[in-house]
């Protein structure tokens, strides 16, 4: 299972080696596709907002949004977008 917690530890890596937007994306949407059964509905929500950076640039937060988001998901808040 993923923890949000984890999820923002793992993108703050993603983060700081500029791993493409658009990759961020696709990897939040795989995870979302492998656990999504075993996530409240906040945290899906999310993956499937963040998933769609991978399907062009008018999609895509800039890195310093989701650092700020990764941030939180670290301190067990819910993230809303």
């Amino acid at each position: 299972m993923h923890k949000k917690e984890q999820f923002g530890q793992e993108l703050k890596v993603r983060i700081k080696s500029k791993e493409s937007v658009g990759d961020i994306g696709n990897w939040s949407y795989s995870l979302y596709s492998q656990y999504r059964r075993e996530m409240d509905r906040a945290f899906r929500d999310l993956l499937i907002t963040l998933g769609s950076m991978g399907m062009g640039p008018e999609f895509e937060r800039s890195y310093e949004e989701l650092d700020q988001i990764a941030d939180r998901l670290i301190a067990g808040e819910d993230v809303k977008l």
